[in-house]
This record gives structure tokens, sequence and C-alpha cells, in this order.
């Protein structure tokens, strides 16, 4: 499953430029946390940021990822918030100027399983 959503997130970074990933029931944050360490070692083509708890630190973290005006590879992963939350925060701007990207994590099991195992396999797990 991890494969299979990487290369999504990876495509959609590579058409989008900023993929703001909005992830409410936030099932993702140790696949974002793995993905930090993949470009840290120079694995991940892309930057990866998530919201932890403090506006600020995420903001001074994406000061000089976000603040020109060309569109960098980069996905910020925002667990616990929907389109409608992510509206009264200091990121909406950042929201508005990038592409949304969500995964549900019943499509993702769907996706990754597709071809491997029969569809009534997929429905009952």
């Amino acid at each position: 499953m991890s494969a299979c959503l990487e290369t999504d997130l990876r495509a959609r970074v590579r058409q989008q430029g900023v993929v703001v990933w909005l992830d409410q029931a936030g099932h993702y944050n140790e696949f974002v946390d793995r993905l930090k360490v993949l470009h840290e070692s120079g694995s991940l083509p892309y930057e990866i940021h998530a919201f932890r708890g403090s506006y600020l630190s995420l903001m001074l973290a994406l000061d000089d990822v976000a603040a020109g005006t060309e569109k960098v590879p980069l996905v910020v992963h925002l667990p616990g918030f929907t389109e409608e939350t992510v509206r009264s925060t200091p990121l909406f701007e950042l929201y508005a100027a990038g592409v949304r990207y969500r995964k549900a994590l019943d499509t993702l099991v769907t996706e990754a399983a597709a071809g491997r195992v029969r569809p009534d396999q997929i429905a009952s797990f």
C-alpha cells in the first residue's frame, strides 16, 4: 500500500507542484514521517512537511521552501483538517495556492489490491 500511495503522490506533485494533503482521520502520519526521512536521505525528489500541532513551526519550516514565485515540488500533510477547517487557519493561503490531495484508507486498500486479489476479497477485508 505504501508503494501505491507514494507513486500516486509523486505523480500528483510532478503534475501540480504544491500539494496540500488533507488527512481528516490522521491515518497517514507514520507514512508521511517515513517520506520525510526518504527526502532527507535524497531518495525522494520533493519536499515534504507536516503539521504536528504548531502552525508557527510548520510555517517557519515552509518559509524558505514556499516563499518564491515558482511552485517548488512540495507536499504539506495536514492531519485532522478538512476543506472547511483549513479555511480558518494560517495555512489557508498555502492550501489555496496548491492543489488538494485526499486519499481515504479504504480507497487506498482497493487501489493497492487491484489486480492482486479478487474484488470480493477486497470488500471483505
